[in-house]
């Protein structure tokens, strides 16, 4: 058993060492068409970095040469599968802006876009790459309306769309949670442009509700903690603010605690015209 475990690490000592020898090899040779064969060698055996040195060192020598979509084409996915998806949604741009009219131009294109999708982190981060995905997803679809990647392109999109929609809501409560902290009255203001901000980015979204009960509430905070001369506003944008909620939500479970604010609101507003 010992004895098996012990060839099997060799051979694999081997085969490595071997990779390495003969890409240390090839990086010193001047024979583009051995680099060539090397490279391609290196990248169908799914030896992707190895590749990528080889490819990028042949690209100037093949650029205008029959080969030199195929350098290109196989660089760009030799970054592609080590996850280097920035870079590689670099070279596929470059690809088909180079080659627009090769057969790879299409899947090159939608590389491009993908890479960045690849790249988008979750919902409770910077949302740049996605944003970059959308734009560059939305452009191929414009560009290839009838291409076998239209569906998936548009999934994307979609599930994308739902990462800035949650993304956006998980901001939304973060304000609304700070006006509950012991510096509450620096962020009621903040809390309520956000809430709006959604509301209007996303009208259909099943958070609304929530966030709309959210806004009474801190408008009608807001409106409490203000100085006599911002009252009347602020309590009349918080009785607006209830007047869309119940509206749209008449059967809501926060009815009730939204109409209390809503009363509230109204007594404060008669005691500030009579004193006026």
């Amino acid at each position: 058993m010992k004895k098996t475990v012990f060839l099997t690490l060799f051979a694999v000592f081997i085969t490595f060492s071997s990779c390495s020898n003969n890409l240390a090899k090839l990086e010193k040779s001047d024979d583009y068409e051995e680099l060539y064969k090397g490279a391609i060698a290196f990248y169908e055996q799914g030896k992707y970095s190895k590749a990528q040195i080889l490819f990028e060192k042949i690209s100037p020598f093949y650029r205008g040469n029959i080969e030199a979509e195929k350098v290109q084409f196989y660089w760009a996915y030799s970054l592609y599968y080590q996850r280097l998806y920035q870079i590689a949604s670099f070279r596929f741009k470059t690809f088909y802006q180079t080659y627009g009219r090769s057969q790879y131009a299409e899947e090159s294109e939608y590389m491009a876009a993908y890479s960045l999708y690849k790249d988008a982190p979750d919902a409770n981060l910077d949302q740049s790459s996605s944003e970059a995905a959308v734009v560059a997803m939305q452009t191929f679809l414009n560009r290839w309306p009838a291409s076998k990647y239209y569906d998936e392109a548009n999934g994307i999109i979609d599930e994308l769309q739902v990462r800035f929609e949650t993304k956006a809501y998980l901001k939304a409560k973060l304000y609304h949670k700070l006006t509950t902290g012991l510096s509450y009255r620096n962020y009621l203001e903040a809390a309520i442009v956000t809430i709006e901000a959604f509301q209007h980015d996303f009208p259909d979204s099943k958070y609304n509700e929530e966030l709309l009960y959210l806004a009474v509430e801190t408008g009608f905070k807001l409106a409490d903690n203000s100085i006599e001369s911002k009252k009347k506003e602020r309590f009349d944008r918080t009785i607006g603010f209830y007047k869309a909620f119940s509206e749209k939500y008449p059967e809501s479970q926060y009815m009730s605690k939204v109409t209390s604010w809503y009363n509230q609101s109204i007594k404060e507003l008669k005691a500030l015209n009579k004193s006026q």
